[in-house]
């Protein structure tokens, strides 16, 4: 977040104000990210609505994440498993044929 330097002038109490409110938002920003940040795992007591939407999409790109690495690991095997088959199935035609070729 943006920190802005106020000068404040005698008398001026909206300024006063303002710089009241913004010291307030950046410490309840502040509150909100450290809480989140200790809360990697299981959250413990109530959460707000703001910091349990942060906590889902949290969890929810986990997820995501990991189900892509499982269905990229799925497409190697499968290729994988798709060549030492038709190498197999060469190696025995071939056999067959030198067999027969005897």
């Amino acid at each position: 977040m943006v920190c802005q330097n106020f000068t404040l002038t005698t008398g001026s109490a909206s300024k006063r104000s303002q710089l009241m409110q913004l010291q307030q938002q950046q410490q309840q920003n502040n509150l909100d990210a450290s809480m989140l940040a200790h809360r990697e795992g299981t959250p413990m007591g109530e959460l707000t609505p703001h910091e349990e939407i942060l906590y889902l999409r949290r969890q929810l790109a986990k997820l995501n994440r990991r189900v892509l690495n499982i269905e990229i690991n799925n497409e190697q095997r499968m290729q994988r498993e798709k060549i030492v088959y038709c190498l197999g199935l060469a190696y025995f035609v071939l056999k067959t044929i030198f067999w027969l070729n005897r």
